[in-house]
């Protein structure tokens, strides 16, 4: 993993740079927690399969965002010192057993700000995010990044979400009589004889001053 300048200086990415017309260039938000690292490892993931894949990764510092274990706000030098050593860790975590280059970059101000900025210095061709799927308040506070970086980003965001479906309803067995009638049609017929029927029953509007006429008969 290569270190950026951790300042507002432009990143300087020569190292990697390639054609700019085949460079496929892959931006990654990273905060300390469990969404950074489903963040990265599906960029590594896409940066793999990708020719001429770059992959950046890019945390932002302000001493109002962050906060340590306790809960206490960290200040601002301690979150600079600690930058390097926490974006190896991700990277040695989420990267491990591949040959990619990751880029490192730490930059001071709001994150979405400086997601969008470091964006637009390497002229990213991806963004990749992580979010906690928070609602209510919790979306209006941790999910306002990803939603502000979506709306104000000039490439394709993709965030990375848990898959984590819902537990399927249970799905009722097939019936016995559509079985056999499939089977013995050689799949010819997919009903049997009643779910072949229509059931809809068809039926006529008459005006309120005549009596209804059922097209079935009585």
């Amino acid at each position: 993993m290569r270190d950026a300048p951790t300042s507002d200086q432009t990143p300087d990415c020569e190292v990697l740079m390639t054609d700019s017309n085949t460079r496929f260039v892959i931006l990654t938000a990273l905060q300390f927690d469990d969404t950074g690292d489903r963040a990265l490892r599906e960029a590594a993931r896409i940066a793999l399969k990708s020719e001429n894949a770059e992959l950046h990764i890019v945390h932002a510092a302000a001493p109002s965002l962050a906060t340590d274990r306790s809960g206490e706000s960290t200040s601002l030098s301690a979150q600079l010192s600690r930058a390097p050593s926490k974006l190896r860790e991700f990277v040695d975590r989420s990267c491990a057993g591949t040959t990619l280059q990751v880029v490192a970059h730490v930059h001071v101000g709001l994150p979405h700000e400086v997601i969008l900025q470091v964006a637009s210095e390497l002229r990213a061709d991806m963004i990749v995010l992580g979010t906690h799927q928070r609602t209510g308040i919790g979306k209006l506070v941790l999910g306002s990044v990803a939603e502000r970086v979506m709306r104000e980003a000039y490439c394709p965001v993709l965030v990375a979400t848990p898959k984590s479906y819902p537990p399927s309803e249970v799905v009722e067995p097939p019936c016995p009589d559509c079985v056999t009638a499939r089977t013995a049609s050689g799949d010819a017929r997919a009903w049997c004889e009643r779910h072949s029927r229509d059931r809809l029953r068809p039926h006529v509007y008459s005006p309120s001053d005549r009596p209804p006429v059922s097209v079935l008969g009585t």
